[in-house]
């Protein structure tokens, strides 16, 4: 009997500790004493008497929180909102008919406002890092109620991003592209830290798989080019947009790479016709028609510059022939270019190159009215 009653006794003392400790806690956290607070609430939840209770779990979430509002003491518990968002969840798990719903929704809403201030003043203060985690958080909260924290995921991205945490950056940029936000902007984002970290193959790989989604964005495709011209690999972009403007020949954009890539390789009659592809689809597409009028204004500029070389005092009657013969197809190309260009011009009234070679092609031309126009065109746009 004496054994027995002892045993009871040692459980009642254990059960009102663990009670002491989380009333301690309480009146710790009422007072704005939130160090001693969660002392109190860190012995109360060893208890297991104690920490199966969702009170004492709810005390913990709003201890912490609070700690998080106190800079100083923040410093000191930087997993504050951690502990907070862990112990709200915790006490929501523990509430099993609901009783407290409304209260630890409230707290982990504020919790979730929380990190995402913290994540902005860390931002704020160079410490991309823990900016970005803290980012991670408030998404996470948001999950937890079945919504998506865009700007938190997105936000966490470009920190992690300014932190060099190249794969958290990505993942997270991925995430953004799941729910279809900044698409397709983030893949680019994802192509290019790839590329700066020396992992082009992830960086190709990336854009193939958002070329699948989003064939006629121009961007991806221009970056997937540049990749291929800074590598001097010509030969793997055309055969790469080759394939990719068979499959789907409505898409002036590709036509237009391919000709870019076409005109690189110094495949000129291939490139023109490519660039004419890309003319069928879009009549008034800028580039397609500046490039392909560049490429017949530079030819006719060679011509003109060949023909001038073989000027000499002396001259036979073929070698003049010949001469003007070359003249005279210089000046037949500067006509085939005028058109293309014109039409340029008309797509973008403002683009100094383009005025700046019809201007060239009408002094040549013999068209005075068109050239005086021009020229102040050109010198007020230079102003």
């Amino acid at each position: 009997m004496h054994k027995t009653a002892t045993l009871l006794a040692l459980a009642i003392c254990v059960q009102g500790f663990g009670q002491k400790e989380v009333v301690s806690a309480y009146n710790a956290n009422k007072e704005g004493d939130f160090a001693s607070a969660a002392t109190y609430i860190e012995q109360a939840i060893e208890n297991p008497k104690a920490n199966i209770k969702n009170k004492t779990w709810r005390y913990r979430g709003e201890i912490y929180l609070n700690i998080s509002r106190d800079s100083s003491l923040f410093a000191a518990y930087p997993d504050a909102l951690v502990r907070s968002k862990d112990s709200y969840m915790k006490a929501q798990e523990l509430d099993t008919k609901g009783s407290y719903a409304q209260e630890i929704q409230i707290g982990l809403g504020q919790v979730q406002m929380a990190a995402s201030n913290a994540g902005i003043g860390h931002y704020n203060t160079g410490e991309f890092g823990s900016a970005g985690a803290f980012f991670d958080l408030s998404s996470e909260i948001a999950k937890a109620f079945e919504a998506t924290d865009t700007m938190a995921i997105y936000n966490s991205a470009l920190c992690y991003e300014k932190a060099g945490e190249v794969d958290l950056a990505a993942a997270r940029y991925r995430e953004c592209a799941d729910i279809e936000y900044q698409v397709p902007n983030v893949f680019l984002f994802i192509s290019n830290l790839y590329r700066e970290n020396g992992r082009e193959a992830e960086a190709l790989e990336t854009l193939a798989e958002a070329r699948a989604l989003y064939p006629r964005e121009q961007s991806l495709i221009i970056e997937e080019l540049n990749i291929y011209l800074t590598n001097e690999e010509f030969d793997k972009a055309k055969e790469n947009l080759t394939l990719a403007a068979e499959q789907d020949p409505t898409n002036e954009i590709l036509w237009f790479s391919l000709g870019s890539v076409l005109d690189n390789l110094g495949n000129a009659d291939e490139a023109i016709e490519a660039y004419k592809k890309a003319l069928e689809v879009k009549v008034d597409y800028f580039d397609a028609n500046y490039n392909l009028g560049a490429l017949y204004f530079n030819q006719a500029v060679q011509g003109t510059n060949a023909a001038n070389d073989m000027w000499k005092p002396r001259m036979t009657k073929a070698e003049s022939t010949e001469q003007k013969r070359m003249e005279d197809e210089a000046k037949a190309l500067f006509e085939t270019a005028k058109p293309f260009l014109e039409r340029a011009h008309a797509a973008d009234s403002n683009d100094l190159e383009t005025m700046r070679s019809l201007r060239d092609i009408y002094a040549r031309t013999g068209e005075d009215d068109k050239l005086v126009d021009l020229s102040a065109k050109i010198k007020a746009a230079s102003n």
